[in-house]
């Protein structure tokens, strides 16, 4: 199975390749494929390309370039490495015959130093330079010996080890940048990558010094061409380095190309600057950069010519296609193509895993309904087989043996057929009859096979139910799981909207208030559901999160901002990361108090509280039958498998009969557990209570206390759990507070416990929830004579405004 990247690499290619063809005649396709095919495939491009670097100068008499290109190709694709060879022997042959022989020798002193370091050259690149450099040295040793055999002195072999060394480093950087000429299969170039591609090219136009068409040098237009055209696609910074790097090289071959090291540079700088205006703007880059060059070196006799040559790389310029151009920009970091290629790629990788993902949900929502819709067949038809059944075995082994065979069955066969019949399937409390007792010889030994089988069709009616539980469970859980993730690829599928304005808006305004922030980044900024990350390049000591920007956002954005998370960037970057999200309209604070049964330390209730996703809060008190270790066990177990469903995002009714269905197929004896679940929107502050065998809630609001109830068995009895969904809507200052059956049960000598409780709740002092809990626990002790006769678990939660700590700071600015 293909890598999910690989596949959206693919796709995103395929996208690129059918915009870049659309509104383009059929014949300029099939011409570019033809040339494509030619140039790249049958190696007319690697020949060319090698008869410049044979012919490429250093120093105007050294050639360290033929041998690099030719030890790349024969590493990376050596079945066009002969090819190669011939084209760097004729294009150093143009310069002289013996330049041909040297420049063949080096090849051929490198392939069979090749052949002793052949698998160390694969395994590491130096070893490749090493072969060249040692391979160089050799050859121009001999052939510096036979050209000058009497004046061959230090500094020639100085000359040799510095030919020797760039031809090493050459070969590394050719190894990196000719991906360029072969594959060029990377997506991002890193700054390293676009320095090596831009030597190989400048190395690549040296072979054009020397040829002239009317005057104007070509190697002078093309270099200028190539300097523009990094500039349009990628910026001044990228335009002035192609510049600066290009005419070094120049400048290698030759020092009389000096005075070209400035034009580049400053036209890729220009050019970059100006490239808002295309191609016109880099034109006009180049130009001016010519012109300001030609007028301070005050080569007025040049400057006309050069003119001329920068207007020809400018014309080539407007000719090149634009899907040209947007294929080197889409590499270039930073550049508008690039950017919106990764967008595309990211989306493209987003919308096939959200198919994936929907793909498993409607998979595992087919299995669901398998499971759920299990066909018990006809019941009537079932029980008349079942019957007939059963007779058969009791009589094989029973009246098939007897005397009186014929005279029962024969004779008096529908009698005898209604009297058995009822046997296999009597009512409750039916005794066989007499008349049958007084006529069947064998009448005990008959019903004693009929209490068998009974028995036997007993355990199998059971195993049949489990079966069924089993299968509801497996159904339940797989629906809740194609729920989940059908949410989650509707999720992946939502378009993230760009919000530059603001980010720049927000960015402006709290440097502009003095304080220092590196960046703004805006995730959401729909209603409720702000969410903002904000880079320091400090890390915060005295709450400037909480007093400052936050106020700031908070008027900017019309609504309450809080902090609510911060991360340090880790070393050796200094500042952090502050992300600031909607506030809720209300919060919570919860206080809990518990004791275990005689004052132990192992308590068989458990309870939670914990915020779930899209602003709700979950409050859970679990009871396990009994007392001590097991109980304890049990109501854990209830509690983590609650906990962790509702975080998943199943839906709480589906999450109660979940974990129903769990005890309910692993019960052993008396394990029930009772659950008490409160779900708290804190956007509108409403409430949805479901109780599963747990006692009353009670809200208090002022003097007077509500109870909320429902009569639902506990958890673990049946697997089919019918339950009673209360909602009641909350208000600020409201006080909720649940209990676990201890409590009530506990207090002797009351006889109304529930009356008794709501009394102690509405005679209450304090609102503070931990206190309210101490205090109604410290009742129930007191009440219950000293003795904790059972595990007792008290839950009290404040409901409460979000107020923020910092009222909002005026901005002087306003985001749309």
């Amino acid at each position: 199975m293909e890598n999910v990247h690989e596949v959206n690499m693919k796709v995103t290619d395929s996208i690129s390749l059918m915009q870049a063809k659309k509104r383009i005649p059929r014949w300029k396709n099939r011409l570019t494929i033809l040339m494509s095919h030619w140039m790249l495939h049958k190696g007319v491009l690697h020949i060319l390309v090698s008869i410049l670097l044979g012919r490429a100068l250093f120093l105007s008499q050294f050639t360290p370039f033929a041998l690099p290109m030719f030890a790349v190709i024969f590493m990376v694709s050596r079945n066009k490495a002969l090819m190669v060879m011939a084209g760097l022997v004729l294009g150093a042959s143009t310069l002289g015959i013996w330049q041909g022989v040297y420049t063949f020798s080096t090849i051929a002193l490198f392939y069979f130093g090749s052949l002793l370091v052949k698998n160390k050259m694969k395994e590491n690149r130096f070893v490749l330079a090493g072969t060249v450099a040692l391979s160089v040295v050799i050859a121009r040793t001999i052939y510096l010996s036979i050209e000058l055999p009497a004046t061959f002195t230090w500094v020639d072999g100085v000359m040799v080890a510095f030919e020797a060394a760039l031809a090493g480093i050459l070969t590394l950087v050719f190894l990196q940048g000719m991906q360029l000429i072969t594959k060029a299969r990377k997506r991002t170039y890193a700054p390293e990558e676009m320095v090596a591609i831009a030597i190989v090219v400048a190395s690549i136009a040296t072979g054009l010094i020397g040829f002239t068409v009317g005057g104007l040098a070509i190697d002078h237009i093309i270099t200028r061409y190539v300097v523009i055209v990094a500039a349009l696609a990628a910026g001044a910074m990228v335009g002035s380095t192609v510049g600066i790097v290009t005419g070094l090289v120049f400048c290698l071959a030759s020092v009389n190309h000096l005075p070209e090291v400035a034009v580049l540079a400053v036209a890729g700088l220009l050019g970059g600057l100006m490239k808002s205006g295309k191609a016109t703007g880099v034109t006009l880059g180049l130009m001016m950069a010519t012109l300001l060059m030609g007028l301070f070196m005050n080569q007025g006799t040049l400057l006309e010519i050069s003119l001329y040559e920068s207007a020809l790389a400018g014309l080539a310029v407007f000719l090149t296609p634009k899907r040209f151009l947007f294929a080197i920009a889409r590499h270039i970091p930073g550049s508008a193509e690039h950017e919106q290629d990764q967008q595309s790629y990211a989306r493209n990788v987003r919308d096939v895993t959200a198919e994936k993902v929907q793909k498993f949900s409607d998979m595992f929502d087919t299995l669901s309904k398998s499971f759920q819709f299990t066909d018990p067949g006809n019941e009537s038809l079932s029980k008349a087989v079942t019957i007939d059944n059963t007779l058969s075995r009791v009589t094989e082994n029973t009246c098939q043996m007897c005397f009186k065979k014929d005279y029962c069955w024969s004779t008096h066969f529908d009698r005898t057929y209604e009297w058995m019949k009822d046997l296999a399937d009597p009512p409750d409390d039916h005794k066989p009859p007499k008349a049958w007792q007084n006529l069947c010889v064998k009448a005990e030994q008959v019903q004693s096979a009929f209490l068998d089988e009974a028995a036997l069709r007993a355990n199998q009616l059971q195993m049949k139910k489990q079966m069924m539980e089993s299968n509801q469970f497996v159904s339940n859980q797989l629906r809740g799981l194609s729920s989940v993730m059908k949410d989650f690829a509707v999720d992946l599928q939502r378009e993230t909207e760009k919000h530059d304005q603001q980010e720049d808006e927000m960015l402006q305004a709290l440097n502009d208030f003095g304080i220092n922030v590196d960046n703004v980044d805006v995730h959401s900024m729909d209603y409720g559901h702000i969410d903002v990350d904000v880079m320091l390049p400090f890390v915060v000591k005295h709450g400037e999160c909480e007093k400052l920007i936050a106020p700031m956002l908070s008027s900017i954005l019309k609504e309450t901002i809080v902090v609510h998370q911060k991360v340090e960037l880790p070393s050796p970057y200094e500042g952090m990361v502050v992300t600031f999200r909607s506030s809720k309209a209300f919060k919570v604070s919860v206080g809990i108090a518990h004791a275990a049964h005689g004052g132990g330390l192992i308590s068989g209730d458990s309870h939670a509280a914990v915020h779930l996703h899209g602003g709700k809060y979950a409050i859970a008190i679990s009871d396990g039958m009994g007392n001590g270790e097991k109980a304890k066990l049990e109501s854990d177990e209830t509690i983590q498998l609650l906990r962790q469903m509702l975080q998943a995002g199943i839906e709480e009714e589906l999450a109660i009969k979940s974990v129903n269905s769990i005890l309910t197929v692993k019960r052993t004896g008396d394990m029930y557990s009772t659950v008490d679940l409160a779900m708290i929107d804190l956007q509108n502050a409403k409430a949805k209570f479901l109780k599963v065998g747990s006692v009353p809630s009670y809200i208090k609001r002022g003097k007077t206390v509500k109870t909320i109830e429902a009569g639902n068995l506990p958890m673990g009895f049946f697997s089919e759990l019918e339950m009673e969904v209360l909602e009641d809507q909350l208000k600020a200052g409201d006080l909720l507070i649940m209990l676990s059956d201890g409590v009530l049960d506990g207090p002797r000598f009351i006889e109304n416990p529930e009356r008794w409780i709501k009394r102690q709740i509405s005679e209450l002092k304090t609102a503070e929830p931990q206190e309210v809990a101490d205090i109604l626990m410290e009742a129930a002790v007191r009440t219950s004579g000293g003795e904790i006769e059972d595990d007792m678990t008290i839950m009290a939660v404040q409901i409460q405004r979000e107020m923020p700590k910092w009222a909002a700071i005026p901005a002087a600015i306003k985001t749309g």
